[in-house]
């Protein structure tokens, strides 16, 4: 016997109608099943998600998010907060971190990943784009298809098993000139 899951669509632009119930639950946990939608997301936590999000445009997370499914978006990702994510993330465009974001699974990224703070993937990490770390970067194995730039000298990564940069590896110092 199957349960059937509830998915929350859009039928227009998330960032109109909802916008103003938001404002009225304050800060407690919006839950949702899972969300789905043709166009670009801007969503606004704290919010709990026990399926996936997915959309066919960009997704843009602010605030804090626990996605238990996957997380799969057809343009950018930006992660404005702090995202966990128990599943697989997938982005054909780029993705930005802003805050923190923890993934439990592979993270498959098709264009850029630019990390400005921390980004934790226990599992393994693909980037078709370039990767600069402005921050903390931790995986189990990372490719990346083209260059690896970490900014300033408080910038690092781990990998735990396998690296490999088909790019150069670059490390861009910050002058403090006053």
């Amino acid at each position: 016997m199957y349960e059937y899951e509830q998915i929350m669509t859009f039928d227009q632009s998330p960032a109109g109608s909802s916008s103003a119930s938001q404002q009225q639950q304050g800060a407690s946990v919006k839950k949702k099943k899972s969300i789905k939608s043709d166009d670009p997301i801007n969503l606004r936590g704290p919010m709990q998600v026990d399926g996936s999000v997915k959309s066919m445009g960009a997704i843009t997370f602010t605030g804090d998010f626990a996605v238990r499914d996957r997380i799969e978006a057809y343009g950018d990702i930006g992660i404005n907060g702090n995202l966990t994510c128990s599943n697989k993330l997938k982005s054909f465009g780029n993705v930005n971190i802003s805050g923190s974001a923890m993934c439990t699974d592979k993270v498959k990224i098709f264009g850029k990943l630019t990390v400005n703070g921390t980004f934790e993937v226990a599992n393994e990490i693909e980037v078709w784009g370039a990767v600069t770390i402005n921050g903390y970067l931790k995986c189990k194995t990372l490719t990346a298809y083209a260059s690896l730039t970490t900014v300033g000298d408080q910038s690092w990564y781990e990998v735990e098993e396998s690296e490999t940069v088909h790019g150069a590896k670059l490390i861009q110092r910050i002058n403090y000139e006053g």
